[in-house]
Parts: structure tokens; C-alpha cells; sequence
């Protein structure tokens, strides 16, 4: 039976079965109402006693739970949310904000009308939709002297990543005479981005608090990491004696493989973090001038860009589909999302299309590397090459 007690492993606290038990069956010091009652009393759970026994055990589990969460709150590897960001502000490390997708529409009017944007708040602001019941709302308050057409800068209303086909934007939410329509004839001028994850933040955490050590792994991918211009890096490690391990490290070797960066500035981040007399795998040699003027030859590696190639058929479910922007937005999502060594899955690229064309039945999709082999799932052809889809060309929408 578990117990409540802080000690080196943390906080622990009883299950809820513990507790019952606790209940019926006493602890040391106090009896339990089997010793005070009589062991044959009734305490099923469709009983009077019973259901008074677990009122008083899920209170207490309550509080106990509580009491962990805060607890756990406290440790940024375990803390959520505005918690999380509190603990992280200790190693000056701050959440990456979401953005909001701006758009323009052209508003059609038949009479002067002004219509209030954003910048009057609290006063709700002019709203438009599409098909799908993604909403913008204007930015900056605009008044049409007389009957006309303008584009005006609207803004999703939700953060992330919010996009609507060409000719898509044509429900005016907020009512106002004399606005007779709403069209966006463009894509969106900039996409918004999603607000960081507290496990995407969790980890920039450990590798900035990773950054002053040595001879650590995580801390040399910290200090990779932080080279200005680095997009992404990965390490293999190879401590064994086997030469070469799986990876084709050599034995008690690293190899780097990072994308983005001057080579020079890779090289200096290798150099102070790797361990002294540790091997180095790659064809990117850079020599270092050690503090005896002496030059050290530190070799990583570039990832090689593998081009990747989609396909799917789409139907309009409902009303039509905007094939050529939904190929534009599909090689804007993924054209170069993917990271070293990453496998890419036709279910993401589906589930991105659904989400912004929910009225799109998808069939036929698949990947190639080759443009003539399809597949649902395809995995980079080693571990330091990375996929790419160059432009619209391999992006083919039927």
C-alpha cells in the first residue's frame, strides 16, 4: 500500500483503491470501519455505507492530486502551461508567441458605410468568413464615402495556422447595410504560425539550461543549436568499441550532421564541446586555431536534400475545390518542414488538406522519391539525408 510522503523520489501520494482500504481497514493509530462496525458491514458500492466511503475517499483523492500537480508544477519537465512558462523564465527562456494569418478582401459596397476594424476595441470589428466558418476580422476601420470596391487588410480571428482558397472568403459575418459583398481574388499575404507547445518549449529549455557544458551530448546539440543561422542539427554517438556502429559512426566517435550556419561557426561549437581525443565523422573539414596557434581539423557533415514528390486525387464533396492554391499551400506547409532524417507520411499531408478544404475527398495520394514509385510512407535513403520538395512542380493535384 502506498503512502503519502515527500522524500529523494519526490512527492507520492496514495491511489484511490489505498484509500477505500484506509477506510475499511484502518491504520496504524486508528481503526477502520471494519474493526469499529464488524467485518460483514456492507460497504458494496450500490450500499449506503459504501457510497458514503467512496465520497470520502475521492475528496481526499482530490486533494491529493491537487497537491502533486503543484508540486509537479514546479519542475519544468513536468509543469503545463502558464506554470511551465513561469519556470522556464528562470533560464530566460520564453514561449514562442503564435501569429495570426492576414488576408486581403475586397468589400463591395452600394452606399457609404464605415466599417470598424480592430483598432476601435472593445467594439467588436466587421467580420468575414469562408465555406468552412474560418472568420477575419478587419484590421483598421475604413469608411466608404459612396457606393465602390476595396481591398482591405483583414486578420484571422483564431492564432495559427488559418488558410482559405482563392475566392473562398465570401460570407460577411457582421451585417451592415450597404455592403453587398465580400471576396478575397488572393491567397493570404502571410500565414500565421501556431503558439510554441509546452513540449516543444520544454525542450528549447533543456537544450539552452545543456548549453555550459562539455563533453556531453546534449550539450554539443544545445551548442549546435545555438549557431546563429542553424535551421537543425542532429548527433550520433558511438561510445562502443564497434566499428562502425549501425549509424556508420566509427568507434568512440560523433558524427554531426547540421543544416543552416557558417561552416566556421559549426566547427567552433564542435571544437569547444566535444569530448578531448573523441573522433569526428564527415566531408565538411574545417580547421580551428587552438589557443597554442596550432590548427585542429574539426569534419561534420551538411544533410543531403533528398527531393520528395505528392500526389492525390481530389473531389469536392460540396461545392468546388481551388486545386492549384491548395498545391500552393500544400508545398508551403511541407515544401521544407521536414528534418534530418525525418520519414514523410501521406496522413499528414491528408490531414492538412482536409483542414483546409474539409469539403475535399481525398483518395490515390502518395509519396515518391523517384516520381514513378509511390508510397504511403517513405524513410530518408541514410540517416543524414533529408527530404525536400523543391516547388509547385512535385506537388500534383488531380
Amino acid at each position: 500500500m502506498s503512502s503519502n510522503s515527500l522524500g529523494a523520489a519526490g512527492l507520492t501520494i496514495q491511489t484511490l483503491a489505498d484509500i477505500i482500504s484506509e477506510i475499511l481497514d484502518g491504520a496504524p493509530g486508528y481503526p477502520g470501519l471494519k474493526a469499529i462496525y464488524g467485518a460483514d458491514i456492507n460497504v458494496d458500492a450500490n450500499s449506503p455505507d459504501g457510497q458514503v466511503v467512496n465520497l470520502y475517499a475521492q475528496g481526499k483523492i482530490d486533494v491529493l492530486e491537487m497537491l502533486q500537480s503543484i508540486y509537479d508544477s514546479f519542475d519544468p519537465d513536468q509543469a503545463v502551461g502558464v506554470a511551465l512558462d513561469e519556470r522556464c523564465a528562470i533560464n530566460g527562456v520564453a514561449r514562442e508567441p503564435g501569429t495570426y494569418t492576414q488576408q486581403y478582401v475586397t468589400v463591395t459596397t452600394s452606399q457609404a458605410v464605415t466599417l470598424p476594424g480592430l483598432d476601435l476595441y472593445p467594439l467588436a470589428p466587421f467580420t468575414v468568413a469562408d465555406g468552412n466558418g474560418n472568420q477575419y476580422q478587419l484590421v483598421a476601420t475604413y469608411s466608404f464615402l459612396t457606393a465602390g470596391a476595396t481591398s482591405l487588410l483583414f486578420q484571422a480571428a483564431q492564432m495559427g495556422v488559418i488558410q482559405s482558397a482563392i475566392g473562398t472568403i465570401t460570407v460577411p459575418v457582421t451585417v451592415l447595410a450597404g455592403v453587398t459583398s465580400v471576396s478575397n481574388p488572393a491567397g493570404a499575404t502571410s500565414v500565421g504560425v501556431a503558439e510554441e507547445t509546452d513540449a516543444a518549449l520544454r525542450i528549447r529549455r533543456a537544450n539552452s539550461v545543456a548549453l555550459p557544458s562539455k563533453g556531453w551530448y546534449q550539450g554539443l546539440l544545445a551548442a549546435l543549436i545555438d549557431v546563429e543561422g542553424v535551421t537543425q542539427a542532429i548527433v550520433f554517438e558511438n561510445e562502443t568499441n564497434t566499428n562502425p556502429d549501425a549509424n556508420g559512426v566509427p568507434a568512440h566517435s560523433i558524427w554531426c550532421i547540421v543544416a543552416g550556419g557558417a561552416s566556421a561557426d559549426v566547427a567552433a561549437a564542435i571544437y569547444v564541446k566535444k569530448n578531448a581525443g573523441c573522433g569526428m565523422k564527415g566531408s565538411v573539414s574545417v580547421q580551428v586555431t587552438q589557443f597554442d596557434g596550432t590548427l585542429f581539423a574539426v569534419v561534420f557533415d551538411r544533410p543531403t536534400l533528398e527531393t520528395l514528390w505528392f500526389k492525390a486525387t481530389l473531389t469536392a464533396i460540396t461545392g468546388s475545390l481551388d486545386k492549384t492554391a491548395i498545391a500552393a499551400a500544400i508545398l508551403a506547409e511541407f515544401g521544407g518542414s521536414y528534418g534530418i532524417n525525418q520519414k514523410a507520411d501521406t496522413a499528414d499531408i491528408i490531414a492538412y488538406i482536409k483542414s483546409i478544404a474539409p469539403n475535399a475527398s481525398v483518395s490515390l495520394e502518395g509519396l515518391s522519391t523517384d516520381n514513378a514509385n509511390w508510397y504511403p510512407l517513405v524513410t530518408p535513403t541514410a540517416v543524414n539525408y533529408q527530404f525536400d520538395i523543391p516547388d509547385v512542380s512535385h506537388v500534383t493535384i488531380s
